[in-house]
C-alpha cells in the first residue's frame, strides 16, 4: 500500500493515434476527483490453503543399494486472484480513466480469492551408500502443475486477461518443471593411508593421499512461456497498461523440430498471431515449452593436516560450476508484436573455477 494515495500518485497514459506520448506532457494533469489507485484488496479475502498427500516404497535391490518409488500431490484451494474489473466498454475510446465502467476512477488491479492449483509427482530415486569410498544417490521426477492462480510457488503476480472468463485461465504453472534428472555421487581417491594404492606413508602418500572427487549433475527441461501483445494497437478494454493481453492461436504446432531449432527460432513463431483490435486473444497461458538445461558442477577436496600436535588442518578445494560449459539459455522473446519474437534473450552463468583453503585449528 506504501505505493497509493496519499503516500504515492499514479498517473496511467494509454496512448492512441489521438493521445500520444510526448516529453512535454508525460506526466498528464488528473482532476480534482478522479481516484489514482492503482490496487484494490477483497475486504473478504480468505486465506489460502493447501492439501498434500504422497507415499512412497523402498526396498534394496542389491547391496548398499536402495531403490524407491514415489508419488506427490499437492491441491491449492482460495489462491490469489489478481482482476482488472474496471474496463471500457466495449467499443469505447481509451483515454485516460474517462470511460472505464467505474467513472472518475483509473484502472487498477483488485486482488481476491478463488483460484486453485494442483500438482502431481511420480519421484523414482536410485541409493547407493557410502562404502568402498564411493557413494551416489539419483531422483528423477516426472511432474506437472496446473493453476489459475495470480501467484504460486512463488512466482507470478499475472493479472487475469479477462475477469469474466476466467476459465481460459487455467494452464500449466509458470513454474512447471516436466523432467528433472539429479544426481550426487562422492568418490574418494583409492591412493593414501588405509587405503589400495601408496599406503606407506612418506611424501608420495601425503601428496597424493586424502583426495575426494565429488559432483553433481541436473538435467531438467523447461518452464513454459505465453505468447504476449503489447502496445495500444490490442487496446482491449483499456488493459494494455497491465500487460495481460494474449495472442491468438494459429492451430499451427508450438514446437519446432529440433533440427530446425535455434536461438534465432526457438519456437514456431507462426503458431500465434496478433487477435483483431479490441479483441482478446484465444491462446492459452504457458503454451511454450521454455528451453532446458544440462548442468554439471564438480569439485576436488583434499585434506591437508599441517600439524597433527597442534591439531592444525586443511581443507583444499578446487570447484567448477558447469564444468563442461554447457549453454544454459533463460529467456525468451514472447511478445508476438515485438522485435525478436522467438529469439532467446539470456543465457545463464557459463563454467567458473574457484581454487579455496580453508584452515582449521
Amino acid at each position: 500500500m506504501a505505493s497509493q494515495p496519499p503516500f504515492a500518485t499514479a498517473s496511467t497514459l494509454v496512448t492512441t493515434p489521438k493521445q500520444v506520448l510526448t516529453l512535454e506532457n508525460g506526466f498528464p494533469a488528473l482532476g480534482p476527483n478522479i481516484l489514482s489507485n492503482t490496487f484494490a484488496l477483497d475486504p473478504n479475502f480468505r486465506t489460502p490453503y493447501a492439501q498434500t498427500w504422497n507415499f512412497s516404497i523402498e526396498d534394496e535391490i542389491a547391496r548398499n543399494v536402495i531403490l524407491s518409488l514415489g508419488y506427490v500431490g499437492t491441491k491449492g484451494t482460495k489462491l490469489a486472484l489478481l482482476l482488472a474489473p474496471n474496463q471500457s466498454p466495449p467499443g469505447a475510446p481509451i483515454t485516460s480513466g474517462a470511460t472505464t465502467a467505474l467513472k472518475n476512477t483509473l484502472a487498477f488491479t483488485y486482488e481476491t480469492d478463488g483460484a486453485n492449483s494442483i500438482y502431481n509427482g511420480l519421484q523414482a530415486g536410485l541409493r547407493r551408500q557410502f562404502h568402498g569410498g564411493f557413494s551416489m544417490s539419483g531422483q528423477y521426477v516426472y511432474s506437472k502443475s496446473l493453476d489459475d492462480a495470480a501467484s504460486v510457488g512463488g512466482s507470478g503476480n499475472i493479472v487475469a486477461q479477462n475477469y469474466q472468463n476466467l476459465q481460459a485461465e487455467w494452464a500449466l504453472s509458470t513454474f512447471d518443471v516436466r523432467h528433472k534428472l539429479l544426481i550426487n555421487d562422492i568418490y574418494q581417491l583409492p591412493f593414501g593411508e588405509q587405503r589400495r594404492w601408496l599406503n606407506r606413508g612418506g611424501t608420495v602418500t601425503r601428496l597424493f593421499g586424502g583426495w575426494q572427487l565429488s559432483g553433481v549433475t541436473t538435467v531438467q527441461s523447461g518452464t513454459p512461456n505465453t505468447a504476449q501483445i503489447l502496445g495500444n494497437l490490442s487496446n482491449r478494454a483499456g488493459t494494455a497498461a497491465i500487460s495481460n493481453l494474449r495472442a491468438d492461436a494459429t492451430g499451427l504446432p508450438v514446437v519446432l523440430p529440433r533440427s530446425e531449432r535455434s536461438t534465432l527460432d526457438y519456437f514456431n513463431t507462426a503458431a500465434f498471431s496478433q487477435p483483431a483490435p479490441g479483441e482478446y486473444g484465444d491462446a492459452g497461458r504457458d503454451t511454450i515449452p521454455g528451453p532446458g538445461f544440462v548442468n554439471f558442477n564438480m569439485s576436488l577436496d583434499k585434506l591437508v593436516v599441517f600439524s597433527r600436535e597442534r591439531g592444525i588442518q586443511g581443507d583444499f578445494r578446487i570447484s567448477s560450476n558447469n564444468i563442461f560449459n554447457t549453454p544454459k539459455f533463460s529467456g525468451l522473446a514472447t511478445v508476438v508484436n515485438g522485435e525478436g519474437f522467438g529469439r532467446v534473450t539470456s543465457v545463464g552463468a557459463m563454467r567458473s573455477v574457484v581454487f579455496s583453503l580453508r584452515l582449521r585449528f
